[in-house]
């Protein structure tokens, strides 16, 4: 029999420790706190994902951290998470405007939201709703439709900004009804709503706070875009029942940099998973009008992937370029 070199049991014993290390290490976490990389400021939807890394962190006996890393559309903070160490101490809050609007529509992003990126979980999904304003005499989202292929490209409709999610929302809403309209955007929910109720646009898309206006006469609810009626407004029909198929919504989630462990991953998802389905976070977020999500792991990154073909077809038609 010959004799195994010195060198190979030396190296053996070397690739065995280091087995053994990195499993034991997968099998301890969380033994420190979690950062997560929020790429927004502090405010509402920064409110959201502290509540679920808290919850979280509790469940893993780890404090989560928030790191709010704000600017260029969110791509700063999603793009300092991806180039984190891939350990499962650095993840990070993500929404469709870092990884499918940014990707498609900015002249240049340092990551590929593929690639570079392992998805955890969805945890928050908001529709919009679809708005005039009294004195345009629209009541239905029929009468806006028939009023606009009557006078192709007369009326007009507001964003938040181009390239924002309410504009490509609602873009994706015009050539799904097969109508033309004009866009204006505005820097923003609040000076697009001001306009909207003086008159100076014909239609909307805005959040679900928007419905206390409405209540109050000040604006006309045609439509909702999520796939069933809000129970916050029973009484508004969802636009998929009068026969305009899929609107893109907004949502919030978690993702971590790809090639971290797979066990450690599975960690995270659990928690997140559970932390969503707590009954305080379900009711924070029905309040808020919103819909929780645990749409997890594999099944999460397919829907962003086919978030991203329909933006890039969209865009197709669009040509929008953002810095």
């Amino acid at each position: 029999m010959n004799a195994v070199p010195p060198i190979a049991r030396t190296l053996a014993l070397l690739l065995t420790g280091l087995w053994a290390s990195v499993a034991g290490a997968q099998s301890n976490y969380p033994d420190k706190p979690i950062t997560v990389i929020v790429p927004f400021p502090p405010g509402i939807v920064d409110g959201y994902a502290r509540l679920v890394a808290t919850k979280a962190g509790a469940i893993l006996g780890q404090p989560m951290v928030i790191k709010n890393q704000a600017g260029a559309g969110q791509r700063i903070g999603t793009d300092a998470m991806t180039k984190a160490p891939k350990d499962g101490y650095t993840i990070g809050v993500i929404t469709n405007a870092g990884v499918v609007s940014g990707p498609v529509l900015a002249n240049s992003v340092p990551y590929d939201p593929i690639k570079d990126i392992s998805y955890l979980t969805m945890i928050f999904e908001s529709h919009y709703l679809i708005n005039t304003h009294p004195a345009s005499g629209i009541k239905t989202l029929a009468q806006l439709l028939d009023k606009a292929k009557a006078a192709p490209g007369k009326l007009n409709f507001g964003s938040t900004g181009m390239g924002t999610g309410f504009h490509t929302a609602t873009e994706l809403f015009v050539k799904n009804a097969n109508v033309t309209m004009t866009h204006v955007p505005y820097k923003g929910e609040s000076p697009l709503l001001t306009d909207l109720l003086g008159g100076q646009v014909d239609m909307a898309f805005s959040s679900m706070a928007s419905r206390a206006m409405a209540e109050q006469g000040k604006l006309v609810m045609l439509a909702y875009t999520g796939d069933k009626r809000s129970a916050l407004i029973p009484n508004v029909p969802t636009a998929k029942e009068l026969g305009i198929p899929h609107i893109s919504s907004g949502w919030l989630g978690f993702a971590m940099p790809a090639g971290v462990p797979a066990a450690v991953r599975d960690k995270l998802i659990a928690a997140l998973t559970t932390a969503v389905n707590d009954p305080e976070v379900v009711a924070n977020f029905s309040k808020s009008g919103g819909e929780p999500r645990t749409l997890s792991g594999d099944a999460f990154a397919a829907r962003v992937k086919r978030e991203l073909d329909d933006m890039r077809e969209l865009n197709k038609e669009l040509k929008i370029s953002i810095d």
